[in-house]
């Protein structure tokens, strides 16, 4: 079978020639020997013999701010300072620096009162929706052409309740708002889900079958009621147009979803990407699959600090236990999102041999 073919088959549940593998080489590429890196990403999957998911391939459809938003920003040696202008007031945020960590992160969120909603509103409103090709054909041409892409669905990259949570309000100060002025808060997040329903209409006419958003679904943020309410009801929407289409939506989960496995098979999913055993998630791989059941996807499995942590040897036995726990429904072998910088090739090498050495 060709990569795409036995990752097409194990996302259908149907019998492959081995298990698909398919690495997620996320923060770990940088550390990576030069000669891996310079060759690229196709390479490795070459080298090692794993399938290539391509997971979040360019999004087929373009967001446009408004030609009257001015985004202006300032970039100190300890943080970087955002200022977005608009015709209706700005909104201001800042990220903080990490040089250990050679990243920055938010830490002064745009939306802070009432007024800053209704702002986010009027440029959700006047943002253009586009479809952008270009991306998507120079993927297919490169990289893409082998494996199985799972396209970004939405130019936000997430729903619009996981986008107000993580990059516009945040968890504590969302929840506030919405007991302090919830018309507001729901017209904005009304306005955003109805720009999303827009662009997965867009994105159908795409080449991809497949598609994926960033969406870090967790009960550490909202409870399960939560996401019913404002996140499973929009993915439910989407799995719904795309199905229309012949396509399907892969949800990316690598936090605590022992909650919401059931729910995201409920809403339309074909499968759950990046699902992770504690300490990073919350459920075991035998537990998701007695909770997904048959049909439902199960994509992950291997839990990054257990990736870095095991000696090739436990690795191993490990990798046997995840395939064996994951069996009586679609599955395929990864590890759990991020992997942390220290996991060497010759690691994924090791699981690669073991899936390929092992009929699916």
């Amino acid at each position: 079978m060709t990569s795409r073919e036995r990752l097409e088959a194990a996302l259908r549940g149907e019998s492959t020639d081995c298990v698909p593998f398919s690495p997620f080489p996320a923060y770990v590429w940088e550390y990576f020997p030069q000669d891996v890196q310079d060759a690229g990403h196709l390479a490795f999957h070459h080298r090692i013999g794993s399938d290539p998911l391509w997971r979040g391939a360019p999004c087929p459809v373009a967001a446009v701010p408004p030609p009257e938003v001015e985004t202006k920003t300032v970039d100190r040696p300890d943080r970087v300072l955002t200022e977005i202008v608009t015709p209706v007031g700005r909104l201001t945020q800042t990220h903080m620096k990490s040089e250990a960590g050679n990243t920055s992160f938010l830490v002064e969120h745009p939306l802070k009162t009432e007024e800053d909603y209704k702002i986010q509103t009027w440029i959700e409103e006047h943002t253009e929706l586009r479809r952008d090709p270009e991306p998507v054909a120079a993927h297919f041409a490169g990289d893409g052409r082998e494996g199985l892409s799972l396209g970004m669905l939405v130019p936000r990259m997430k729903s619009a309740y996981q986008t107000l949570v993580e990059h516009l309000a945040g968890t504590e100060e969302l929840i506030y708002a919405q007991m302090d002025f919830p018309e507001t808060v729901r017209t904005l997040w009304e306005t955003m889900v109805a720009r999303d329903l827009d662009a997965v209409r867009l994105a159908t006419e795409s080449e991809y079958d497949y598609f994926i958003t960033w969406e870090d679904s967790s009960t550490q943020n909202y409870s399960p009621a939560q996401y019913d309410e404002f996140i499973g009801s929009e993915i439910g929407q989407w799995c719904e147009i795309l199905g229309a289409s012949g396509k399907s939506y892969v949800q990316r989960a690598c936090g605590h979803v022992a909650a919401l496995v059931e729910r995201m098979r409920d809403h339309g999913a074909l499968a759950i990407e990046s699902i992770s055993p504690p300490p990073t998630g919350n459920i075991e791989i035998r537990d998701a699959r007695k909770a997904a059941g048959p049909d439902f996807g199960i994509i992950g499995g291997i839990e990054p600090t257990i990736f870095l942590n095991l000696s090739e040897a436990q690795l191993a036995d490990h990798v046997e236990s995840i395939i064996d726990d994951a069996r009586g429904g679609p599955f395929i072998l990864a590890n759990s999102d991020s992997c942390p910088p220290g996991v060497t090739v010759e690691k994924f090498q090791l699981v690669a041999d073991i899936a390929r050495q092992t009929p699916g």
